[in-house]
Formats: structure tokens, sequence, C-alpha cells
């Protein structure tokens, strides 16, 4: 029984390292293997035994084992940066349970990559026929969007707004993201508002800010960001917890209402507040960006915009099911509406006074 339970779990794992390699081109060594899950030849042998029933491999005496054909299924792998993400572990998740659901047509990887490495290069060695792109948290150059253009296979670039490109995108439509909170602020009687760049600046914090601030001013309520520099890799809690510090030893708390850029940052932002007596909601209300899994276990929940993962995941896969049975060759763009999840971490300034 352990042996059996042991050989499936390692078929499973070289059935999605199969999506690295081309047919005909060599796989890992036994003793590779060995070393690489720490079971013994026998578990490898009967992995690789099943895999040749399959025709999946070749295993050739002397020489070694050989990609023989992947899957008459098409590869879909989704690049997940090497830091910690609770938005991006979701959304990979949620791909993956989309793509369970169409598995006679597609055979969907996660591949972690180095966010200091180059991506594109790991992208080009996959070889997925559909590469979808969770970039790694700064901008994308012409140059780069130059050479996703060329790279084998269909490339779907997540969370960057490529629209007139042809390049697949899908995103949220982060500056009405900003607007909705800026709103939700307002509408509840909040003039003295604040923004606070707590994840590294792209395209979709830049326009969530945007987005924000605009509002905030169109209808006469002041807003002003905090500095706080984040880059990719950087632990955007603890970044944003300093950021935050930082601010108010410098400025008293000039305002009633924070925009922050994700749940995860906004735990270390709460931490910065209350270490200088300021509470929420009483003395600060907060909006997020996100909506986490966790956004409900915050003390007081947290009232976020809907970072849309789900959706995007979901018609994403359609999408892609769509074009394969109607062999359109079409960019492939979809930009998905936030929507804001109120909780209880904004104050209604306008209530009555008890």
């Amino acid at each position: 029984m352990i042996l059996q339970e042991r050989t499936d779990a390692v078929y499973g794992e070289l059935r999605r390292e199969l999506l690295r390699f081309t047919p005909g081109s060599r796989f890992y060594s036994v003793r590779q293997l060995m070393l690489r899950y720490g079971v013994s030849r026998r578990v490898i042998d009967a992995a690789v035994e099943q895999l040749e029933r399959e025709q999946a491999v070749e295993a050739r005496p002397g020489s070694g084992i050989y990609v023989k054909q992947t899957s008459p299924r098409k590869r879909v792998a989704v690049f997940l940066p090497d830091w910690p993400s609770e938005g991006n572990r979701r959304f990979s998740q949620d791909l993956r349970a989309e793509f369970a659901k169409r598995s006679e047509r597609w055979d969907f990887s996660i591949v972690p990559y180095d966010h200091q490495g180059s991506i594109l290069r790991v992208v080009a060695e996959t070889a997925a026929a559909v590469s979808i792109l969770i970039w790694p948290g700064r901008l994308v150059s012409r140059e780069e969007l130059g050479e996703l253009a060329r790279l084998p296979g269909e490339t779907v670039m997540m969370w960057n707004d490529l629209y007139g490109v042809s390049i697949h995108s899908v995103c949220a439509n982060s500056e009405y993201g900003g607007m909705l909170a800026a709103a939700g602020f307002i509408r509840k009687g909040h003039r003295k508002l604040a923004v606070i760049a707590s994840e590294p600046r792209n395209h979709d914090i830049v326009d969530r800010i945007a987005g924000f601030v605009n509002t905030a001013r169109l209808f006469g309520a002041e807003a002003v960001e905090i500095p706080c520099e984040i880059h990719p890799g950087d632990y955007s809690t603890g970044c944003a917890h300093d950021a935050m510090a930082e601010y108010l030893a410098a400025h008293r708390c000039g305002f009633t209402g924070l925009f922050t850029m994700s749940d995860e940052s906004t735990q270390g932002i709460i931490s910065a507040l209350a270490e200088f007596d300021l509470h929420v909601p009483d003395e600060v209300s907060i909006i997020s960006y996100g909506n986490d899994r966790n956004a409900d276990f915050f003390m007081p929940p947290l009232t976020t915009v809907s970072g849309c993962q789900t959706e995007c995941a979901r018609r994403l896969a359609a999408e892609l099911d769509r074009r394969e049975e109607t062999h359109d060759s079409s960019t492939i763009y979809i930009r998905a509406n936030p929507s804001l999840i109120e909780r209880e971490s904004v104050k209604n300034l306008k209530a009555p006074k008890k």
C-alpha cells in the first residue's frame, strides 16, 4: 500500500515534469529522479513503467529515458513568481480547478520561477502550448513585449492591460477598483483620505492609485499618497508596516480613510496604526484590495475590493476552450470589473451619534 501511494505521488510529479520537455528529448535519469524525490529505485521504476504503458516515455537500456509523447492534450502552464502571495496562490489554484473540469483537453501545471531571473527563458524552455504569465511585480518594457510576442505557443499576460497589443491579456479593471474604494469612503462621510502603494508598482497598482485619487478629488475629498517603496520579492507586510510607521512618526494622522493595495500588506499597516494608538475602524477606516480568503478573519473583518481572481480564471479557461473548438485565432482580451465587498473595517461617519 505504501509503495503504491509513493508510486502514485511520484507518477503525478513526473507527469507534470514532462510538460517541461519536448517530444524526443532526454528525460531525467533514474538516479536524478531518486535524488530529486527521495525515494527508492523501485518506486521510480514503477512510476516510469506506468508512463511507458501510456506511451508518454520510452526507456532505452544503456541510454536513458526519453520523452515519447507527453499527452494528446494540450499543455497549459501558469508561471508563478517565487515569493509569498496569497492572491497569486489563490489565482493559480482557481486555474487548476477550472482546467481540472476540462482535463480531456488540457494538461495543467504550475511552474514556479525565480523572480530575479529571466521569466522569458523559463517560458521558452517549458514549451507549453499555452503559457499563463504572472509577471514579477514590475513594469513590462517594450522590448519584453516584443520578446513575449515571439515566444513559442500562446502567451497570456495576467494582470496587465494590453488592449491593442497582439498578446493575450487578462486583467481586472484596476482604475475602477480604485474608484470603488474612494466612493466607498465618500459614501460613508469620509473626506480626508490616504492611499499607500503597499505592493510593487506595476501597471495594476499605478491604475488603482490613479482611480482612487482622481475620484476622491472629483468629489472634493482630500487624497494623499503615503510613500512606500516595495520591490518584487520584498515582504510586503513588513515593508508596509515600516512605511506606515515612518509616516505617522513624521506627520499627524490627517486622514480617516486609508486604501491599501493588498490584504496581506494590510496586516502590517494595521499593526503600525496600533503602535500609534490608532484603531480600525474607530480612528482609521480601511479598504483593501484583493478579497483574499483571510479578509473575513481580520479584526474587524476587512472591507475589500475584489481582485477578480476566480472570475478571471473561469473566463480564461472558458475562452481557451472556445478557441480550441472554433479554431479562433483572435487575441484574447479579458477585463473584469471589481466589486466592493463591505465588511466592518469602514466606519460610517454619517451615522447618528448615540
